[in-house]
């Protein structure tokens, strides 16, 4: 207890040296939260994108859909189920949708697509597709009758608003599935392949499509961006039984989503890894501006009589209180920060932003406020700074208290 008081008495003895350690804390602190919030941020929001059109973060199915994904493996809506998943924290929205594939047919035109009956309104409230029409109207209810197809399919069967689109299939129990429907819309979606297989309609038109009456293939869930996917998967399992469902993550459903992040972020690493080598070469230079400036006191306290081993701790205790006083301020500053641009999110514009909604990509860069970007960064440095702090303890039992004093 004695040491603390007289380590903490010290590190204001010499209130000049105190304040360029902890600034230089500090800043190290404040730029590894922001640089990491952002690319958490970018990650984050490029995977809500593309999770959002299609799987969601958790897709709930029956159990065997995904090896065989048929229609005769979809199940009832269940109203009772919809109100349990919504009331799971970090659930934020719940998607019925029936998938399948269908022979669509224009005039002499004929192509295997994609149909996804869907919620208008609650895919509005998520994925915003009534702002990526670009000719016509978005599907307003689940009665509508009309479908929205994607541009790279009405491009390649000449369609026009208006027009009408002959779907035909295998529906629920080998039934046949045929029918027409106006062309009520044209989308413009950033995925290439959703783009030229895609066609929307309602979810009732989907189920009179197919003679699967109150029956979906799956529901989206969308979380809160940053909850922990595994954790709440196991919860939702839980919930619903394993019995007739089947819980799957997006990182389950695609792959190859989560393959091209780790190999991303890999450079993101080095990236890092550059600023804490910068951050570590500032650091070690204030401890040697530290140790340097008291050897003579430091001879002094030997030459009288003070273990070697316990000024050697005194040293340990001043620099990671510094640090703490550091850490504890790069903290506040990151969390001021991190949530102004969480409130005011960078947006792009002109050709950039063009860019950006040509890949269905949201020209907005937002900041994540995880906890977890605050603590690991924060430990990283408090621990970096201490091992470099480690130096001063070894530069004392090595001291020469005659050569120390005389210096």
């Amino acid at each position: 207890m004695m040491l603390l008081k007289l380590a903490w008495l010290n590190i204001w003895r010499n209130k000049r040296r105190t304040i360029i350690t902890a600034t230089s804390v500090f800043f190290a602190v404040l730029l590894a939260i922001v640089f990491r919030s952002l690319t958490d941020g970018i990650y984050d929001n490029m995977i809500h994108n593309v999770v959002s059109y299609s799987s969601g973060y958790l897709q709930i199915h029956k159990k065997g859909y995904w090896d065989e994904q048929s229609i005769d493996n979809s199940f009832e809506e269940d109203q009772n189920l919809y109100k349990l998943l919504l009331e799971t924290p970090k659930i934020t929205h719940i998607l019925p949708r029936i998938q399948t594939f269908s022979l669509a047919s224009n005039l002499d035109k004929t192509k295997g697509v994609l149909v996804l009956g869907i919620d208008p309104v609650k895919e509005k409230e998520v994925n915003r597709l009534q702002d990526k029409i670009v000719k016509g109207d978005y599907i307003e209810s689940v009665q509508d009758n009309g479908v929205v197809v994607g541009e790279g399919l009405a491009s390649q069967f000449k369609l026009k608003v208006n027009d009408t689109l002959v779907l035909l299939g295998q529906g629920y129990h080998a039934s046949s599935a045929a029918g027409k429907y106006r062309v009520k819309g044209i989308i413009k979606l950033g995925s290439i392949e959703l783009n030229n297989n895609v066609v929307y309609m309602s979810l009732q038109q989907a189920q009179q499509l197919l003679g699967a009456d109150k029956h979906i293939t799956s529901i989206s869930v969308i979380l809160e961006k940053g909850t922990h996917l595994n954790t709440l998967k196991g919860s939702i399992q839980k919930l619903i039984g394993l019995d007739t469902y089947e819980v799957m993550s997006w990182k389950e459903m695609m792959p190859e989503l989560d393959q091209f992040i780790e190999a991303d972020s890999s450079g993101h690493y080095i990236i890092i890894g550059v600023l804490y080598l910068i951050i570590a070469f500032g650091l070690f230079g204030t401890i040697l501006m530290m140790v340097f400036e008291r050897q003579h006191e430091f001879g002094i306290l030997i030459a009288i009589g003070m273990k070697r081993a316990l000024l050697a701790l005194m040293l340990l205790l001043e620099s990671i209180m510094i640090s703490l006083i550091g850490c504890f301020l790069g903290i506040i500053g990151g969390i001021f920060i991190v949530k102004w641009f969480t409130i005011h999110p960078i947006q792009f514009t002109g050709d950039l932003k063009e860019v950006y909604e040509d890949y269905g990509i949201e020209s907005i860069i937002y900041f994540s406020s995880d906890e977890k970007v605050f603590f690991t960064q924060t430990l990283i440095v408090l621990v970096l700074s201490t091992l470099l702090a480690l130096y001063s303890g070894y530069n004392v039992m090595k001291l020469k208290p005659v050569e120390a004093i005389n210096s």
